[in-house]
């Protein structure tokens, strides 16, 4: 199974040719900004530079335009709900993951169906949307909104609408973006305060429990670590409940938009490599052995680092897949910043450095545009044979060839939670159902296709799925 290289401007035929000589490319960015992508082997200067010389948040609101869409800077520039599940997550990750565990069974059997006897068919994308929505959703702002139609369907409007904006408003000349950029901006709210009639009342009640009883047990949610990072750390935003709901907005986008992304490619590679490598049955038999042959055992971090076949399926598909060109954006916030070869970049560029073509680099990976689901385990049970050290490439590693998830201090902090959602929902999905092409396909896995520089799955792919009966 190969995968087709990106447009000509993010292809080894133009930049990245130049940057695996370690030459900077300047390229013409969106709107009237200067982008400027460097070669890998500058990262190191560049992650070791202070903020107030290179600023990843600066860079994220330029590209995000999330002044138009959520009607400040601050949801990006100061994004401090995304950064609790860095402080937060790693206490209580097994318990969120057996509450998603149970999220998963609601959504699937709702979903995928319970019939042992007959194949259904689905639209692969819509519904995996609808399953990343409301598993993460449970994590997000917990029951019983997580399953709440209309508020996931409004999550998952907003979401495409945060895109939509970013990628037209952000190809603007800046004389033009206020033209787009309100437009999006209305729209968005319009669809915000829909969903501030549910958000809204959840925070309340939450500071409300905190204010009257503060001895009753916690929801472990990402709504309830927002507020009390903000009693600690934002008190200036605590009575503004505008604000916070805002953030959970934003925080939607964040959980949502790229697992589910990632989650359907997922699901096409593994059916797409399962011919060759018999990718299904090997992943059931990881599956059972460390989680037992029913479904009562829980979720542990123990589990889940022990599951090296699984992980690797997960991170050779985001290894092709990553939904962005791109990683590790910086915006110059001097005059006089000059790259480690010497050429000055202008003040209020974006700096970034190419992923995908060192994803798929053939002297890096052998054969690199082909999905091959055992790629990482092997070298990881090659090394354990042989008692040495693997190497870093589980699912959440980074390195300046891998980008998926950024690098450096500023890399994705969620994507540990990922990696669990990840897996989780192909572990249920595998263990519960059989799951195959619709005939039309031939067994072939449907190419992904590139709009600019974002690597997006195809759409409206069907799918057969029939309950497996399992004693």
């Amino acid at each position: 199974m190969k995968y087709t290289l990106p447009p000509l401007s993010m292809t080894t035929t133009n930049p990245a040719q130049y940057l695996k000589k370690g030459k900077p490319v300047v390229i013409p960015g969106f709107g009237v900004r200067i982008e400027v992508y460097l070669p890998q082997s500058q990262m190191k200067g560049v992650l070791n530079q202070p903020e107030d010389v290179l600023d990843m948040e600066q860079a994220f609101a330029e590209v995000d335009q999330v002044r138009w869409s959520l009607g400040h800077d601050k949801y990006v520039v100061d994004a401090w709900q995304g950064l609790v599940v860095k402080y937060d997550l790693n206490r209580a990750i097994e318990i969120i993951a057996n509450n998603m565990k149970d999220e998963l069974h609601e959504v699937f059997d709702e979903q995928f169906g319970t019939d042992t006897e007959n194949w259904k068919r689905i639209d692969l994308t819509k519904t995996v949307k609808t399953i990343v929505a409301q598993a993460a959703s449970r994590f997000t702002v917990g029951l019983p909104l997580c399953r709440n139609k209309e508020y996931l369907q409004l999550a998952l409007e907003t979401n495409d609408l945060f895109i939509m904006n970013a990628g037209l408003t952000g190809g603007l000349p800046r004389i033009l973006q206020p033209i787009t950029g309100t437009l999006f901006g209305q729209i968005v709210k319009t669809k915000v305060n829909k969903m501030k009639k549910w958000i809204i009342p959840l925070l309340k009640h939450r500071f409300d429990r905190i204010n009257n009883h503060p001895d009753e047990p916690q929801p472990q949610d990402q709504v309830q670590m927002m507020i009390n990072y903000a009693l600690r750390h934002r008190q200036h935003e605590v009575n503004d409940m505008e604000s916070l709901a805002r953030r959970v907005v934003a925080q939607n986008f964040g959980s949502i938009h790229n697992t589910q992304i990632q989650v359907v490619n997922l699901f096409l590679n593994v059916l797409g490599s399962d011919a060759e490598f018999n990718t299904i049955a090997t992943l059931r038999d990881e599956m059972d052995r460390i989680l037992g042959t029913d479904d009562s055992v829980n979720w542990t971090k123990g589990g889940i680092q022990a599951m090296t076949r699984a992980d690797s399926v997960a991170r050779e598909s985001i290894r092709l897949c990553s939904f962005g060109g791109r990683a590790v954006f910086r915006k110059v916030m001097i005059d006089d910043f000059k790259t480690e070869d010497g050429h000055h970049v202008p003040k209020g560029s974006i700096i970034s450095f190419m992923g995908h073509p060192a994803q798929t680099d053939n002297e890096l990976y052998e054969d690199g545009l082909k999905y091959d689901p055992f790629r990482f385990s092997r070298v990881r049970e090659t090394a354990a044979n042989r008692d040495e050290k693997a190497p870093p490439v589980t699912f959440v590693t980074t390195s300046p060839e891998f980008l998926t998830f950024g690098h450096g201090k500023h890399a994705c902090p969620g994507r540990f939670l990922i990696d669990f959602e990840m897996k989780m929902i192909l572990a249920y999905a595998l263990r519960n159902y059989d799951l195959k092409f619709a005939d039309e396909y031939e067994g072939k896995r449907p190419p992904n296709y590139w709009i600019a520089e974002a690597n997006n799955p195809p759409s409206g792919v069907q799918i057969m799925v029939k309950r497996r009966e399992r004693t």
